[in-house]
C-alpha cells in the first residue's frame, strides 16, 4: 500500500466520524464546523484565484458560491432532516467512489482531457449508477422521511433514483469547476489541509454545487407531494 493509500485512510478514518458526530448533534455543533470549513474554503479559493489572473471576478463567483453551498448543507438538517442530509451525503460519497472504481476498472476514452485528464466516460458512468442505486435503496428501506409514508413506496424509490442520478451529475460538474479552477492556476490541490488528500476544496468540490441543487429539488418534492 503506497503512503499516499495510507495517508488518505487515515485522515478519512479521523475526520469522517468527527464529521458525521456533528451532523448528529446539528445546532450550533454543525454551524461552527461549517463555518470554520467555509473560512478554509475562501482561503484556498483565495488562493487559486490570485494566481489565475481573474482574482476579482473569481473571488466575487467565490463568495456567493460557498454561501449558498454551506447554507444549503446547513438547511438540508435543520429545515428538513438529519436522514435528508445522510441521504445527500451517501450519493455524494458514492459517486465519487463509483466514478473512481468505474473509472480504474474499465478505462477507455476521456470525458474532457483539457480539464481532468483521469476522468473517463466509464467512471462518468458509474458517478451515476452508484448514486441512483444507493437513493433507491435506501430510500426502499428508510423512507423518504418527513414526506411520505409507506404507500407511496414505488414512486418513492424511483424518486430516489431520478435523485441519485441528478446529484451524480452535478457532482461531478462541480468536480470539474474546481478542476478549471486549479488548471488555470496551474496547481495540482487547492492546499495542504488534509494529508493524501489535499485541500477542503478537493474533498468537497462535488459538495458545494450538489448541495443547492439537492435542496432545490428537496424543496420542490414537498410541494409537489
Amino acid at each position: 500500500m503506497s503512503s499516499s493509500l495510507q495517508k488518505r485512510i487515515i485522515s478519512a478514518a479521523v475526520l469522517a466520524p468527527c464529521f458525521l458526530f456533528v451532523i448528529w448533534m446539528g445546532g450550533y455543533y454543525l454551524m461552527f464546523w461549517l463555518f470554520v470549513a467555509f473560512l478554509s474554503s475562501m482561503y484556498e479559493w483565495y488562493d487559486l484565484s490570485k494566481k489565475t489572473g481573474y482574482y476579482v471576478e473569481l473571488m466575487i463567483f467565490g463568495f456567493v458560491y460557498m454561501v449558498l453551498s454551506y447554507a444549503s448543507f446547513l438547511a438540508l438538517r435543520e429545515v428538513f432532516s438529519m436522514q435528508i442530509l445522510l441521504l445527500f451525503l451517501g450519493m455524494i460519497w458514492l459517486s465519487d467512489i463509483g466514478a473512481y472504481i468505474t473509472g480504474k476498472t474499465f478505462g477507455g476514452p476521456k470525458l474532457i482531457q483539457k480539464v481532468s485528464p483521469n476522468k473517463t466516460w466509464s467512471g462518468f458512468g458509474g458517478a451515476l449508477l452508484f448514486p441512483s442505486l444507493f437513493a433507491g435503496v435506501w430510500i426502499f428501506f428508510l423512507g423518504l422521511h418527513p414526506f411520505f409514508d409507506g404507500n407511496h413506496q414505488s414512486v418513492l424509490i424511483l424518486i430516489g433514483v431520478v435523485l441519485g442520478i441528478v446529484i451524480g451529475i452535478t457532482g461531478q460538474a462541480g468536480d470539474l469547476l474546481v478542476s478549471i479552477i486549479k488548471r488555470k492556476a496551474r496547481v495540482k490541490d487547492t492546499g495542504r489541509l488534509i494529508p493524501g488528500h489535499g485541500g477542503i476544496l478537493d474533498r468537497i468540490d462535488s459538495m458545494l454545487l450538489g448541495a443547492p441543487v439537492f435542496f432545490i429539488l428537496i424543496t420542490l418534492l414537498t410541494h409537489v407531494f
